[in-house]
């Protein structure tokens, strides 16, 4: 004969009622100061002027990864090349539908740092879209200041606009790749957003300021929230350890077997 010893497990719902409490208080302790360092981070930030300007050659190089070029401000000297300038429609300008003139410009082997002239996009401003508008005369050498901007990917040209406009063609982006195709080489891998403007093109808002967090503060809201990750993973293996406990529905199991051994025995002498 065998014996079968089942077990089950009692609940202490007021333990584990407040432990589940205890951890819900600490978790929302824990996420409500994440929360304010958060915050405080961000209200306390610093706004960051763009770094000053330097002469194009220490940040960039013709065919070369504009790297962390891209965002600085920069002086460059150069004549406005024999070519016709480019109109990329499409552009939007604080909430204006906008065009830039984009012109290619030949910088001095002198000014390049390689030894020989290369071309420079340079965006020189922008219009209200719709306007048949080419480059404005200015002076064939010129020094312009303005900021590095990265070139656009290529762009299917089908739906730029067949009209003519005397000195200028229409293009989809300001792509390198693109202008490559008109104008003369070698050429700088990004573009340049001029300052200056023109007669008929405004200029380009400047680079606005950056906002720099309080680091220190973000850290804290970081670790306020580990904290109450740790506090759950507490409370859930506090509930598993203390909140049930065995219970045996059978007798021991020797027990059982002497009882059934002297059962057993009066039946034989009965």
């Amino acid at each position: 004969m065998s014996t079968e010893v089942s077990h089950r497990r009692q609940i202490h719902l007021p333990a584990i009622a407040g432990a589940l409490l205890l951890t819900l208080v600490v978790v929302g302790v824990c996420g409500a100061l994440g929360w304010w360092q958060w915050t405080r981070s961000h209200e306390q930030s610093i706004s960051v002027a763009p770094e000053p300007g330097v002469e194009l050659a220490e940040v960039l190089a013709p065919a070369s990864p504009p790297g962390s070029g891209i965002g600085r401000q920069v002086s460059v000297s150069g004549t406005w090349a024999d070519a016709d300038a480019a109109i990329v429609p499409g552009r939007e300008v604080d909430g204006t539908p906008a065009e830039f003139l984009v012109r290619p410009l030949i910088v001095d082997a002198d000014l390049t740092g390689t030894g020989e002239p290369a071309t420079l996009a340079v965006v020189v401003g922008w219009r209200a879209s719709g306007d048949l508008v080419g480059p404005d005369a200015q002076p064939g050498t010129v020094t312009l200041e303005g900021y590095i901007r990265s070139a656009e990917q290529s762009m299917p040209s089908n739906a730029l606009r067949d009209a003519d406009v005397d000195g200028a063609f229409f293009t989809s982006a300001v792509s390198v790749a693109q202008l490559a195709q008109v104008w003369p080489g070698p050429f700088y891998s990004a573009t340049m957003v001029s300052y200056e403007g023109s007669a008929s093109w405004q200029p380009l808002p400047p680079l606005p300021n950056t906002s720099s967090l309080n680091v220190q503060s973000l850290a804290y809201s970081f670790e306020w929230w580990i904290f109450g990750a740790f506090a759950v993973f507490l409370g859930v293996r506090w509930i598993r350890d203390n909140g049930f406990t065995p219970i045996d529905d059978g007798l021991d199991a020797s027990a059982a077997s002497e009882t059934v051994d002297d059962d057993d025995t009066r039946k034989d002498d009965a």
